[in-house]
C-alpha cells in the first residue's frame, strides 16, 4: 500500500472518529442538560432505600414534567416500573411555577433534624436577588400549611403522565404458560421494554430470592369466576433452573425498545393447588441497568406484573410422587412458624411437638390436627425423639410434619394411600419414611412400643414382619 493511500485511510478514520465523538456528545449532551436544574426547576424524591424502588416527580422550571416510579409493589392499578415524561397544559405549568415558589419559601423547613430512612427529599432552583442557588431539604420537615400547595399539582400530574405521557423507561413482566413436566413445572414469563430506553438485568437464576439480591414470583389473583383474592399458593423462580438459559448471553437480559422475551424456570408450588382457571399476578424484586439518565429512577426496582389468565389443568400434588415433594418443601417453609400453646392451626396436618428452653427437644410420635382447632395450653406428654422411652412432659409447640390421613374423597372411610399413618407388617408401604413398631395391650388403645425396632422403608415396598402376630402388632409412621 502507498504512503498516499495510508495517510488518505488514515485522514478518513480521523474525520470519522470526530463525527462519532460529536454526535455522541450531542446525543449525551441532550441526556445531561436534564442534570443540569434550571431557576424555578424542582424535584421531589423519595429514595425508597436498599430493598425497595425509587419515586421522584421533576418539574424542569419551563414546561417539562417528569414522573419515575420504581416500585408498584402495593399499588393496584399500576404494573411495571418508568419514567414517563409529559408536557403539561399552560395553567398546569404555571401551577408548577407557584410551587417552586413555595419551595423557596423561607420557611419551607420546620423542626429536624431529620433522621428518617428511607430518605424523602426536595430539590429546588431559587433566585437569591440575580443568582441561582440550588437548595435541598426533607419533604418530612415541610409545615403542614405549605402542604397542599407542594403536593397537590405534582402528584395529580404524576398520574396523568403515567396514562398519558411519553414513556421514556417502561418495563413490565406477565405470566405466559405454566407447563406441567415430569414432576415439575415450567413457568414462562415475559418481560416488556414498551419505552424508548435498552434495559438490561442478570437472569432470574442468579437471583439470590430476596428483596435486595432479586425475587420473582407469580401466584394467582384470583380463581375465574370467583370473587375471593387468594395467595395461597405460588411458584418461587428466584434461583430456579432456567429452561432457555442458552437464549441470554453471559447470563443477560437485554431488551431494547419495543422488544419483549420470554423466561423459562423450573419450580414447583409453594402449596397445594385445585385445577381450573386464574387470573394470575405476582411480584419481582429487582436491579436494573438502563440507558441515559433516569429522573430519579433507581437500580434497584420492585413491581406488580401484568395480570394474565392461567389454566391449571391437574390439582397439585395428585400423585405420590408429588406428594412427597410438596411435603419436603411444605415442611420447610413451615419450619419457622410453630403454632404455640392457645394458638389456632391454620390447617391440616400431622404435627410435631416440640418443647423448647435451654435445648429443644421433639416427640418421637406425630399428632393429627384440622385447621381452627386450638393448640392446647396443658402439659403435654408424648415420647421423645432419640429418647429410647424417655417422655416429653410440659407446653408444647407445634410444627407441621406431612399430610394426615386424607380420605380418597369426602364422607369414605378409605385414605390416599401416601397419607396413611399406620399399616400392618406384610402390606406394602404407603409412605416413605421412618416406622415405629407398635403393639396393642388390653382393649384399649394402649399401645408398646419398640423403640430399637424403627425402621425406615420407602413407598412400594414390603413392611417388614413383627415377631407379635393376631393383629396386635402394627408400624406407626413417625417422619419422613
Amino acid at each position: 500500500m502507498s504512503k498516499t493511500n495510508r495517510m488518505s485511510r488514515l485522514r478518513a478514520f480521523f474525520y470519522f472518529l470526530i463525527y462519532v465523538l460529536i454526535w455522541g456528545g450531542r446525543v449525551m449532551a441532550k441526556d445531561s442538560e436534564n442534570t443540569v436544574m434550571k431557576p424555578g426547576a424542582f424535584s421531589l424524591s423519595w429514595s425508597g432505600g436498599l430493598q425497595y424502588g425509587s419515586r421522584q416527580m421533576t418539574f424542569d422550571g419551563q414546561g417539562k414534567f417528569y414522573f419515575a416510579k420504581g416500585d408498584t409493589i402495593n399499588d393496584e392499578t399500576q404494573t411495571g416500573i418508568g419514567v414517563f415524561e409529559l408536557e403539561p397544559k399552560k395553567e398546569d405549568v404555571q401551577a408548577l411555577k407557584d410551587v417552586a415558589k413555595t419551595l423557596c419559601d423561607k420557611d419551607i423547613q420546620t423542626g429536624g433534624p431529620e433522621a428518617h430512612d428511607p430518605a424523602a427529599t426536595f430539590t429546588i432552583v431559587c433566585f437569591e436577588g440575580d443568582k441561582a442557588v440550588s437548595r435541598s431539604g426533607s419533604l418530612r420537615l415541610i409545615p403542614e400549611r405549605f402542604r397542599h400547595p407542594v403536593f397537590d399539582v405534582p402528584f395529580s400530574l404524576s398520574e396523568q403522565a403515567r396514562t398519558d405521557g411519553k414513556k421514556i423507561i417502561k418495563l413490565d413482566f406477565t405470566t405466559v404458560g405454566v407447563e406441567r413436566k415430569e414432576g415439575h413445572y415450567i413457568v414462562s414469563v415475559q418481560f416488556i421494554n414498551s419505552g424508548n430506553r435498552w434495559i438490561k438485568f442478570r437472569t432470574p437464576d442468579q437471583w439470590s430470592g430476596d428483596t435486595q439480591g432479586g425475587d420473582l414470583g407469580v401466584a394467582p389473583f384470583s380463581e375465574l369466576g370467583k370473587m375471593q383474592p387468594r395467595d395461597d399458593w405460588g411458584f418461587g423462580l428466584a434461583g430456579k433452573r432456567l429452561i432457555n438459559k442458552g437464549d441470554f448471553a453471559e447470563g443477560l437480559v437485554t431488551l431494547h425498545p419495543g422488544e419483549r422475551k420470554i423466561l423459562k424456570l423450573e419450580s414447583i408450588p409453594d402449596n397445594r393447588i385445585t385445577k381450573g382457571e386464574y387470573e394470575l399476578s405476582g411480584a419481582v424484586f429487582m436491579r436494573i441497568e438502563y440507558e441515559g439518565y433516569g429522573w430519579g429512577l433507581s437500580s434497584q426496582v420492585d413491581f406488580r406484573p401484568i395480570r394474565s389468565c392461567i389454566t391449571i389443568d391437574h390439582d397439585y400434588p395428585s400423585t405420590p410422587e408429588a406428594r412427597e415433594q410438596w411435603e419436603a418443601t411444605h415442611r420447610a417453609s413451615m419450619s419457622s412458624r410453630p403454632v404455640k400453646p392457645g394458638e389456632v392451626f391454620a390447617e391440616d396436618g400431622l404435627y410435631r411437638a416440640v418443647r423448647t428452653g435451654y435445648s429443644t427437644y421433639r416427640s418421637l410420635q406425630l399428632v393429627p390436627f384440622k385447621a381452627g382447632a386450638v393448640a392446647t395450653t396443658e402439659p403435654v406428654q408424648m415420647l421423645m425423639e432419640r429418647g429410647n422411652g424417655v417422655s416429653l412432659n410440659g407446653p408444647v409447640q407445634w410444627l407441621w410434619e406431612a399430610s394426615a390421613p386424607t380420605p380418597v374423597k369426602q364422607y369414605s372411610f378409605d385414605l390416599i394411600d401416601e397419607t396413611r399413618q399406620f399399616c400392618e407388617p406384610g402390606s406394602v408401604c404407603p409412605r416413605s419414611g421412618r416406622w415405629l413398631p407398635r403393639t396393642r395391650q388390653g382393649w384399649e388403645n394402649n399401645y408398646r412400643y419398640d423403640f430399637a425396632g424403627v425402621v425406615t422403608v420407602q413407598r412400594g415396598q414390603t413392611m417388614p414382619t413383627l415377631k407379635e402376630s393376631g393383629g396386635r402388632a402394627s408400624w406407626e409412621w413417625v417422619g419422613a
